[in-house]
């Protein structure tokens, strides 16, 4: 039993770590997060959204300037 509370001890103090600029961490992390997911809901609905932007090209073009 002695093992485990001198395991939890030195456990105890090796995470113990200094705590600064952990805030800009989690943004950056979170950031990559939002990236990552706007990326792969491009990839996933590409298809979707070069129909989109055909149909709004061709409505354009079929528009007469003032």
């Amino acid at each position: 039993m002695h093992l485990v509370q001198f395991t939890q001890a030195w456990l105890a103090r090796q995470l113990r770590l200094d705590e600064r600029g952990q805030g800009t961490v989690e943004y950056v992390l979170l950031i990559l997060g939002v990236v990552l997911f706007l990326i792969v809901a491009a990839l996933a609905l590409q298809g979707v959204l070069s129909g989109a932007i055909s149909a709004i090209s061709s409505w354009m073009g079929g528009q007469n300037p003032p």
